[in-house]
């Protein structure tokens, strides 16, 4: 019974210990869904305004396209260092959940184990008394 118990305490504890880091990982994936979704805006608007400023003179008179070019630029260079950002904090996140999976996984499957053992040892036990009654 004490191997019960213990096996129990570890179970909590090992699926606490997941959740708390499935927990974790949620943000950071929000995050990465939001600077791919930004990005993908920037690309759209690109191809937006590439028609607009190859028919307009004024504009590139003026230097619009250029001003347009370098920000364009610049804001996909930060989104990109970002989202790398993101991704790594990611990547370190979903190795440490991985690792607090396969500790709750190996411990429910040694709780079900003994489970199991113990079952076996009780109707062998109640087999062998039966077998003594004749």
């Amino acid at each position: 019974m004490k191997q019960d118990k213990m096996l129990a305490q570890m179970k909590a504890v090992t699926h606490a210990v997941y959740l708390r880091e499935h927990a974790r990982v949620k943000p950071i994936l929000d995050r990465e869904a939001q600077l791919r979704g930004q990005l993908n805006m920037l690309k759209l608007q690109v191809e937006q305004s590439r028609d607009i400023l190859d028919k307009s003179h004024e504009m590139k008179a003026l230097g619009v396209d250029l001003q347009w070019q370098r920000w364009h630029t610049n804001a996909r260079r930060d989104l990109n260092q970002e989202l790398a950002k993101v991704t790594a904090q990611k990547l370190r996140a979903m190795d440490k959940l991985r690792h607090a999976f396969g500790r709750k996984h190996a411990v429910e499957t040694m709780e079900e184990q003994h489970r199991v053992e113990a079952k076996e040892r009780r109707a062998k036990m109640l087999f062998d008394r039966l077998m003594n009654l004749d």
